[in-house]
């Protein structure tokens, strides 16, 4: 067994916001963020694509993004919805979008895949996304075992 310890640390929501964008890559510049999780349907998904496509050593998985909610006066609303996730073809052809969408902005697959807000643990969407991850051959996360292949060492900032 190899004794060498590994922190991996994921940041989600990469490619929200240029703002959103500018603290994950300077975590991942001082060797705090080592992957970062994209959301393909913002405004600024293609600058953080881009800075992935030159910093191959920062993993980069999808981010399913399809709805995001709060909670107000006792129960959950909607702030914005993608698709319903009742509505199991529209989710179905929703995340393999944002899949094509990865693809092409980043130019590889993703690493492994979660969602906004946990969205992957409610049906439908986790048995579309289970099916999904297992014909890549990747993880999802919290519902399948993470096989980190690509180790990656703690590193020490030096500043």
């Amino acid at each position: 067994m190899d004794p060498t310890k590994y922190l991996i640390v994921n940041a989600d929501d990469f490619g929200q916001n240029p703002g959103v964008n500018r603290g994950i890559i300077q975590a991942h510049e001082r060797g705090v963020v080592t992957r970062a999780s994209l959301m393909t349907r913002w405004l600024a998904a293609g600058e953080a694509a881009l800075y992935a496509r030159k910093h191959p050593e920062l993993s980069v998985s999808l981010h399913f993004d399809l709805g995001e909610w709060v909670y107000r006066a006792g129960s959950w609303v909607p702030v914005y919805t993608v698709v319903s996730l009742e509505d199991k073809p529209a989710t179905e052809q929703e995340l393999y979008r944002q899949v094509d969408t990865f693809r092409y902005l980043v130019g590889r697959e993703p690493t492994h895949i979660n969602s906004h807000q946990h969205v992957q643990m409610r049906e439908p969407v986790r048995s579309i996304a289970l099916q999904l991850c297992d014909r890549l051959g990747i993880p999802l996360r919290k519902l399948t075992a993470l096989s980190w292949e690509e180790k990656i060492p703690v590193r020490r900032s030096s500043g």
